[in-house]
């Protein structure tokens, strides 16, 4: 089982799931080619910025950016957030616009593996939004 090296359970996962399926289930249920390619990033991120990339911060309430329960209220019925291939990425150092360009970089540049798609920044300026969906567009740009 693939864990990637600077992200816990709790940054990917809704405390939902891991209440009821215990954390080494939840570890199951994301996909390892997005963790590969999550870790990539912050990998990448960190060595140019020196500082990290936020997914759940569950200390402020923000809990579903990862892989969410069925019924969760966030997000769309049928978000990929449910797949375990999706993540909404936050960087710590606040340069969101930076942070979506580099990712975008990533993908046009084939470093990434999986993650192939970002949701418009012009719907979401204060998360970057990356997944995985079934396309041959590099990146796929989606709208809420």
């Amino acid at each position: 089982m693939y864990k990637p090296q600077n992200f816990t359970i709790e940054e990917l996962v809704h405390p939902q799931i891991i209440n009821d399926i215990g954390e080494a289930n939840a570890w199951r249920r994301l996909n390892e080619f997005a963790l590969n390619d999550l870790q990539r990033i912050r990998g990448k991120w960190f060595a140019k910025h020196s500082t990290g990339i936020y997914v759940n911060r569950p200390e402020l309430g923000i809990d579903s950016r990862g892989l969410r329960p069925p019924d969760d209220p966030d997000g769309s019925f049928y978000s990929t957030h449910k797949k375990g291939t999706t993540f909404d990425l936050e960087p710590v150092n606040g340069l969101f616009r930076d942070l979506y360009d580099f990712i975008m970089g990533m993908i046009e540049n084939d470093e990434l593996e999986f993650l192939n798609i970002l949701e418009d920044f012009e719907f979401t300026k204060t998360w970057i939004h990356v997944g995985y969906m079934n396309t041959d567009k590099k990146p796929l740009i989606i709208k809420p």
